[in-house]
């Protein structure tokens, strides 16, 4: 006997006048299960269906968006999607309606909203390292080189890229060549302006470095940082998402910047760029900084120290002090891998992260991990290039 069944039995038996006791006993129920169904029994009739279960969800959902503040929702994203610069995530579209004058729902709304139109792509998750992976350094500009792109009757360009980690204050800098030279102007312009951290931190690049063929001479790039007391940082080979936050940008760059428009000539590009970057100083909101815009939040930080120009930059600067880090992973070959050399390790370090700290004025090489000194090798520099 089915549950629909039981109940119709139970009150036909009750109709013929048995005991309710019985009845509930009989059937393993409960007496208010009994006059449960004896009331719905009541109200609908003997002809109605009233022993089939009803559905418990709420008549009404006090919690739903209204179908006119959903399309206005959808309409802002479809405007931020239209300016070329812009954000178009759930933060933005509050941002968006706020200052329409219309009182927007909660963030996590909105983002449920979009994916019922289908608007939020599922993101790749990134790479991570389960190893330990060293921090040194807290006010850190992480940089990039970007390239080589193509204008479509203007030739080959690169970007170099610059965001400061503290603030998300960036700077877009198109160049021509590879040159160590504009890279070097492209900081200088970047720390006159907005100052000067504790360190670069960047990929392995040539340009960034130097020279293949004298790997200790180091180039105009590390020069430059050195003499104003700012120690570069080379993050590991083939690691990219150890400069994450330049790499993000990176991304925005090339999503809400380059494939956005033509650019008719290089001059146009580099006018374009410094717009960008104004921009996205001006409006992009980071939740890591609590949806505030770069240049809120760098009003927030204390003053920086701004670069005086002071150093002529097609000059030699010479190697007098301080040191550069490289950050390697060391692999079962036991050996710590600079560019164009390597040097062997102790078997405990196999499998970790260590750093490689370039000593400028005692002209040595120190592997440290977990800011322990584990080795030292003689690592000789030229005074000039």
């Amino acid at each position: 006997m089915n549950e629909y069944e039981k109940r119709k039995q139970a009150i036909r038996r009750y109709l013929d006048g048995e005991n309710v006791t019985e009845i509930v006993k009989s059937f393993g129920k409960t007496r208010p299960w009994f006059y449960n169904w004896l009331k719905r029994y009541q109200t609908c009739g003997e002809e109605g269906e009233w022993f089939l279960d009803r559905s418990r969800a709420p008549k009404t959902k006090p919690t739903k968006v209204a179908s006119s503040l959903e399309e206005q929702v959808v309409e802002a994203r479809k405007r931020l999607e239209e300016k070329r610069m812009a954000q178009t995530g759930a933060v933005a579209i509050e941002y968006e309606l706020n200052r329409e004058g219309i009182k927007p729902p909660p963030v996590w709304t909105i983002n449920r909203i979009l994916a019922r139109h289908g608007l939020i792509k599922k993101k790749t998750p990134a790479h991570r390292s389960e190893k330990e992976y060293p921090e040194l350094f807290f006010h850190t500009h992480q940089m990039d080189l970007l390239g080589p792109r193509w204008l479509k009757e203007n030739g080959r360009f690169y970007s170099v890229n610059i965001l400061d980690t503290r603030s998300h204050i960036c700077s877009v800098n198109p160049v021509r060549t590879k040159a160590s030279l504009g890279i070097a102007q492209a900081l200088s312009h970047f720390w006159t302006t907005h100052g000067m951290p504790d360190a670069l931190q960047m990929d392995n690049e040539l340009a960034f470095r130097g020279s293949n063929r004298y790997p200790h001479s180091f180039g105009v790039v590390v020069r430059f940082a050195l003499a104003l007391g700012i120690a570069p940082v080379f993050i590991p080979v083939k690691e990219p998402w150890r400069n994450g936050m330049i790499e993000k940008f990176n991304h925005t760059w090339d999503k809400r910047f380059f494939r956005t428009q033509n650019f008719s000539n290089f001059e146009v590009l580099q006018e374009a760029s410094h717009e960008f970057a104004a921009f996205h100083n001006a409006n992009h909101r980071y939740s890591s900084q609590h949806h505030k815009t770069p240049e809120q939040m760098s009003r927030e930080l204390p003053d920086p120290w701004l670069y005086d120009g002071s150093i002529n930059l097609e000059e030699k600067i010479p190697l007098e002090q301080g040191s550069i880090y490289f950050i390697r992973f060391i692999r079962s070959d036991l050996k710590l891998h600079l560019p164009n050399e390597s040097f062997p390790v102790h078997e405990n370090l196999k499998y970790s992260y260590v750093v490689a700290e370039i000593s400028v004025e005692n002209h040595c090489l120190l592997i440290e991990q977990n800011n322990r000194m584990i080795q030292s090798f003689e690592y000789f520099m030229p005074i000039d290039w």
